[in-house]
């Protein structure tokens, strides 16, 4: 048929897709649909007197979750329900492998009846895609005791301690820790310290920060950036006037500009780590899913990002360089534009085939030159993608969206921001009363993981960076 002479068929996987909607397909080929995240062996033997004999063997085809295309996996074991934790069983930790192998066995207590297996039924999750992936993004968190203070530094060592420090309230939280905004005690002086558990971090680094290590945590001491982020801001207007957001997004993109000729690929951008100084201009934040030496002819593989912001080519397994961060500045610029973001779902799975199928519809507010621009970056094929190629940056600088950026005073910050965010020292007046109202508290580490942890592995952890500025004397 005349229709099928129009496509262009793909000899591997034997798909066919008409000429004109070539570059709007991602390159699915050689994924296998059927395993997504690897395989388990497993062995569950029932003896007698209600017990389980359980061994772990091996796992194969894992999904890469550290900087390095690896992971350090291990299995839990935990018969449930079980709120005191007395039968959870962990494997010894395999470092740096996608195929570990174990052979580790475990007794478990005890089997239910069928009366008590009635009663106590909890579903399996679904091992698709989106059931165990929200689990890696997220982490429970519930009210703890406040930290106790450090022994403070003694004379002349320079180090600071928790106690130089008080929390005074949430700024944040993500994936791996908190925000808060603390206090230098005997000053007026306001930072942000970001907090991780060590059983909760795999690699997680902060330029222009000083750094504090206890046994149960790790704690960045930063600038304290009183503007609030876009996430908040946007929140308060619904969507941004184009200008504003061009504004935005022109500073941002010198941001990704630095960034990639660094040979540094960024892989979180979003609103809610774009943030706005005292005058308005855009600072991006948490680096923590940075992966370096990743210049041009070089990728890496590693399953990482926020849902909304991933790129086709991750979700799919390909190998990707620095046109996922154009990926998720197309999002970003659209949510800005649009005030809602370009893909949706009921769930995580459904939200990722929309980022690998969906056509993406504008509000007919748009104009033309926006449009264009978000089309550009949210083409589905890396190759094509605006700012994805060699001379991605001029494309980007040159963009009609653009035309009347002035990118050279742009990068000298003299041209006035279109919004200044009001005063905000102590009380966080620009960031979501939703974790400024909670308590500032810590909740306690798992003592079982903490137990297990080689603590040697954050030796040097603690930093002071010489050049790292104090900031302008705290507003009342």
């Amino acid at each position: 048929m005349s229709r099928r002479r129009e496509g262009t068929p793909d000899r591997r996987c034997e798909m066919n897709v008409h000429k004109r909607c070539v570059q709007s397909v991602p390159s699915l080929c050689g994924v296998d649909h059927t395993e997504r995240r690897g395989r388990l062996q497993i062995r569950i033997q029932a003896l007698p007197g209600e017990q389980l004999h359980v061994t772990v063997g091996e796992a194969r085809n894992l999904i890469p979750m550290d900087p390095n295309g690896l992971s350090d996996p291990y299995v839990k074991l935990k018969l449930i329900p079980d709120p005191k934790n007395v039968s959870k069983q962990k494997t010894r930790t395999v470092k740096a492998t996608l195929n570990p192998v174990w052979n580790e066995a475990f007794l478990l207590f005890k089997l239910l009846n069928q009366e008590e297996g009635e009663y106590y039924n909890v579903p399996v999750a679904d091992t698709d895609d989106c059931g165990l992936r929200p689990k890696f993004e997220k982490v429970r968190r519930g009210p703890g005791p406040s930290p106790s203070p450090s022994p403070l530094p003694s004379p002349g060592s320079g180090r600071s301690t928790l106690g130089d420090f008080n929390f005074l309230m949430v700024l944040g939280k993500g994936s791996f820790g908190k925000v808060m905004l603390a206090e230098r005690r005997g000053s007026a002086e306001l930072f942000a310290i970001k907090i991780l558990k060590k059983d909760v971090v795999v690699q997680d680094d902060d330029a222009a920060s000083t750094m504090v290590e206890r046994r149960d945590r790790l704690y960045f001491v930063m600038e304290y950036v009183t503007g609030g982020d876009l996430m908040y801001h946007i929140q308060q207007v619904g969507k941004f006037k184009e200008p504003h957001a061009a504004f935005y997004a022109a500073e941002i993109a010198i941001g990704l500009f630095f960034l990639h000729n660094q040979g540094i690929i960024y892989r979180d951008l979003k609103l809610d780590n774009v943030m706005l100084d005292a005058q308005g201009h855009v600072k991006i934040t948490d680096f923590g899913m940075c992966k370096e030496n990743i210049g041009p002819g070089c990728s890496t593989r590693t399953f990482c990002g926020t849902p909304d912001y991933i790129a086709p080519e991750i979700i799919a397994y390909q190998p990707y360089g620095k046109s996922v961060d154009w990926w998720s500045y197309g999002v970003l610029l659209y949510e800005m534009l649009a005030g809602q973001p370009p893909f949706d779902g009921e769930d995580e799975d459904e939200l990722f085939q929309s980022i690998l199928e969906q056509t993406v519809t504008y509000p007919k507010s748009l104009s033309r030159e926006a449009v264009a621009i978000c089309k550009g970056f949210l083409t589905k094929h890396p190759g094509k993608r605006l700012g994805a190629g060699p001379g991605g940056e001029q494309e980007v600088r040159g963009h009609p969206f653009f035309r009347r950026t002035d990118w050279e005073r742009l990068e000298r910050l003299e041209v006035p921001p279109p919004f200044t965010p009001r005063p905000c020292g102590r009380n966080g007046e620009n960031f979501d009363q939703f974790f400024t109202r909670a308590p500032p508290a810590l909740t306690p580490p798992d003592a079982l993981v903490l137990a297990g942890l080689d603590q040697a592995e954050f030796q040097g952890f603690s930093f002071t960076n010489p050049d790292f500025p104090p900031p302008p004397a705290a507003l009342a």
